[in-house]
């Protein structure tokens, strides 16, 4: 059984010109790749705040490092605008602080 919104997409496929049926197949393939990559990310993320929360202390310690380690890397390779933008991202992240 088709739900009201699949017959309304379904109804405005039919009604697009021949045309331009390459260019909305390619925003569906688009569409579902960016779904895909998004929910994939999102998990990705969670795992990695996961692991960084529930770690040993041991663990978290040699984490510290090494993030000090990136920072003294970064503040030697990067612009100072690059580090701000970088900066503003970590900042933005629920339960993350420097």
């Amino acid at each position: 059984m088709l739900t009201k919104q699949r017959l309304e997409l379904l109804e405005a496929i039919t009604q697009t010109p021949e045309e331009y049926i390459p260019e909305l197949l390619d925003f569906v393939h688009f569409f579902h790749q960016q779904r895909i990559t998004k929910s994939s990310s999102a998990s990705a993320w969670d795992n990695a705040m996961s692991e960084i929360n529930n770690s040993n202390p041991e663990k978290q310690n040699l984490r510290r490092q090494r993030i000090n380690q990136l920072f003294t890397t970064w503040t030697v390779l990067d612009s100072e605008d690059e580090q701000k933008e970088a900066l503003k991202v970590i900042e933005s992240v629920e339960g993350v602080s420097i």
